[in-house]
């Protein structure tokens, strides 16, 4: 794993250097295809295969590659990263992992992503290429929900917590998920009472870092502090200032 880490390594430099040298002339497919391969013949083809530790040290090497290649930081491979991210040697084999032990990788991904498609999502037109790359999130999000619903059910929190306010879309996406052993109640049920479904007392699962966004700040300590004392009172009176969204 030592030597796979390293040769990692060097792709991502090789890529990092490539890109500052060419700039908007950078071919990403050269390094899309090294990629996809390494993929296709080091992952496991079985789903057993994704018991061995072995495995899941290579998926996590892949993870933490394309973490490294996340948009943000090179644009220019922001198409080949994504379709890399949804590839069939990749993204279904991380969410197999044994004890979801490859759900925080790939929730980390996601985020990379919609980070980078934040500041172009708070605007009324996005050019013609971010267009294609927001086409291509909700297709992987669509994969999702059909597949892994679990998934975006244990993170959504941390997933809808990235994107900005006016992304309705996306957002409705991922909120719509739900586990494929659980039956929703018909909404046209005469009388339906929602607050009196068993399913109501049941506290819902979150796996994402809830805790991070209060983080900011010294925002939680704050809370904390006010919980235990009950003061100081000014900490009403900012509070409703301080939970603004930026550009709100």
């Amino acid at each position: 794993m030592t030597m796979l880490t390293r040769v990692f390594a060097t792709a991502v430099s090789m890529l990092s250097t490539d890109s500052e040298r060419r700039g908007i002339k950078f071919y990403q497919r050269a390094h899309f295809r090294l990629f996809a391969n390494w993929m296709s013949e080091l992952n496991p083809s079985s789903t057993d295969a994704l018991l061995d530790p072995m495995s899941a040290q290579v998926l996590t090497a892949f993870s933490n590659t394309l973490h490294a290649l996340q948009p943000q930081r090179y644009p220019a491979f922001a198409f080949a990263w994504l379709e890399l991210v949804s590839h069939r040697a990749f993204m279904p084999k991380v969410l197999l992992m044994k004890w979801q032990r490859g759900w925080p990788l790939f929730e980390r991904l996601l985020v990379d992503l919609f980070l980078f498609l934040a500041p172009f999502l708070r605007r009324v037109e996005m050019p013609e290429p971010v267009q294609l790359l927001y086409k291509g999130t909700l297709r992987v999000l669509l994969v999702l929900l059909h597949d892994f619903p679990e998934f975006l059910c244990d993170y959504h929190f941390g997933l809808c917590d990235v994107l900005p306010i006016s992304c309705i879309q996306m957002r409705n996406l991922i909120l719509s998920a739900f586990p494929p052993n659980m039956r929703l109640p018909d909404p046209f049920t005469p009388n339906l009472k929602v607050d009196l479904l068993p399913e109501i007392n049941q506290s819902p699962h979150v796996l994402a870092n809830y805790t991070a966004a209060l983080a900011a700040g010294g925002f939680r300590q704050d809370i904390d502090l006010y919980l235990k004392t009950r003061g100081p009172v000014s900490f009403l009176m900012d509070l409703r200032a301080r939970l603004l969204l930026g550009g709100a």
